[in-house]
């Protein structure tokens, strides 16, 4: 029998804490997911010559995208691991000069990344697709887009510092609005309504790039006019602190590379199954982008329960509660993550066909498609209990290297090496190959279990005003 006490918290104020901070995170997710689903769904209702070809050039085109998302999420996860810790404090300047040092990073990594993908950007849908037809179209996609990752690590790294002090409706109210305005001109643009010009798949970046322009507005002018928790000034952010400079580094570089290895890793999967031969008018990239949807909606749950987590974890140490108080409140959130993501990706399983029938794919894709959704379902489970644990449980307690490690070997040295064999030596069918591909989760597994068990990841990483400034 499983002791639920031994699992939960009973403080019915840690509940209202964490359910405040995991609902509006779960409201952004699911929005997120509103918008991709809209987007696809959208691009995949065009003319049914050009749509499974359309779906398939956005989802690559996306890819770069998505890898610096992955650097933008990793260098904010490990800011919030600093900031959730110093807020504990209630030490807002201090959190001032972390928003700085993050931004003094993100801003030319952002220039560079998006040059990198303007010159290359051929070379680079090359490198996912051998299909010339997808390429074309993901060309003409991504270089429209590209002007959106400046705008992107903006957003985001004042919306996570805010999320860390727990304020989190600003930036869900922004998000809200952002992914509203891009629902309406993907409409206009793509199909050409009200008058509008029918840019098709180039319609849809474009209006991605309208709603992160209003987005990021949203954000700046509430910190400028109206924020008065952190009390954002340019002189607090820009005032150089080398030991913050160099906790930054220390505790923020492991989360940059555990995210960017990890995204690259999804990219690789994606490269994979883009290399795969179609098969009887099947097309298994197709069917990867529209079962993705299916791990989105279980994601989103674990995704906000994980950033929940790191953040009152953070807290927590920062207050200075007691290691037994802060283990009991990782296995609460490790629960609750369960019993949520069970809920929303079952209830994605039980209408999978509803879903795939909304697009405009053939049968034998639609089989493909139905068949991933199966694979993803199955793994959801392990990639809730890892997931909590290494974004939520170790990088909320400061443990940023042990996730990067287990992370790292795991994809590259397990997951990815199968699903290649299976795909180009074993010619296994794209459910066999994905599987494989996500199998690092099932391995990674019994490291994260013993890890969480051992609370070696339990450490207070703040300074000191005085050691501060020195």
């Amino acid at each position: 029998m499983i002791n639920i006490k031994k699992i939960f918290v009973s403080d019915k104020n840690f509940y209202k804490s964490a359910f405040k901070l995991v609902l509006p995170l779960i409201a952004m997710q699911a929005m997120f997911l509103i918008l991709n689903f809209c987007d696809t769904i959208m691009v995949g209702r065009m003319d049914e010559s050009i749509a499974q070809t359309a779906i398939s050039a956005a989802n690559i085109a996306n890819r770069p995208f998505f890898l610096f998302g992955m650097l933008i999420f990793g260098s904010m996860s490990g800011a919030t691991v600093l900031c959730s810790q110093y807020w504990g404090k209630k030490d807002t300047d201090t959190i001032n000069s972390i928003a700085g040092t993050t931004i003094t990073l993100l801003l030319p990594v952002s220039i560079i990344f998006m040059t990198v993908c303007l010159i290359f950007t051929e070379q680079i849908m090359s490198l996912l697709s051998n299909d010339p037809d997808i390429i074309d179209l993901a060309v003409k996609y991504l270089r429209i887009m590209l002007i959106t990752f400046v705008f992107n690590a903006i957003t985001s790294l004042f919306s996570g510092i805010l999320r860390s002090v727990e304020k989190v409706i600003i930036p869900m109210t922004a998000t809200l609005i952002g992914i509203i305005v891009n629902i309406t001109f993907n409409a206009l643009l793509i199909f050409g309504l009200l008058g509008f010009p029918a840019m098709g798949i180039q319609g849809a970046a474009m209006a991605t790039v309208i709603a992160r322009i209003v987005e990021m507005t949203i954000i700046l002018i509430y910190i400028i006019f109206f924020e008065n928790t952190v009390k954002f000034s340019l002189k607090k952010m820009f005032k150089i602190h080398i030991v913050i400079i160099k906790d930054f580094f220390k505790y923020s570089l492991p989360v940059i590379a555990n995210e960017f290895t990890w995204g690259f890793g999804t990219v690789i999967h994606s490269s994979i199954i883009g290399h795969m031969s179609k098969k009887e008018l099947g097309d298994p990239l197709a069917a990867y982008t529209i079962s993705n949807l299916i791990e989105n909606i279980a994601f989103m749950t674990i995704i906000g329960f994980s950033t929940a987590c790191c953040i009152i974890i953070g807290k927590a140490i920062g207050e200075g509660k007691d290691n037994d108080t802060v283990a009991k409140y990782s296995r609460t959130f490790i629960g609750l993550a369960f019993i949520f993501s069970i809920v929303t990706g079952g209830t994605a399983f039980i209408f999978r066909n509803i879903i795939i029938d909304v697009f405009n794919i053939s049968g034998v894709t639609k089989v493909y498609a139905s068949q991933l959704f199966t694979v993803v379902t199955v793994f959801i489970l392990l990639k809730t209990f890892n997931c909590v644990s290494i974004v939520g449980i170790f990088r909320g307690g400061g443990d940023t290297k042990t996730g990067m490690f287990i992370d790292a070997c795991c994809m590259y040295s397990l997951g990815i090496p199968l699903g290649f064999t299976a795909m180009y030596f074993l010619k296994l069918d794209v459910a066999f190959v994905y599987m494989f591909l996500i199998s690092d989760e099932l391995f990674k597994l019994p490291i994260v279990i013993w890890r969480v068990k051992s609370r070696k990841w339990i450490r207070n990483i703040t300074r000191e005003k005085s050691e501060i400034e020195g």
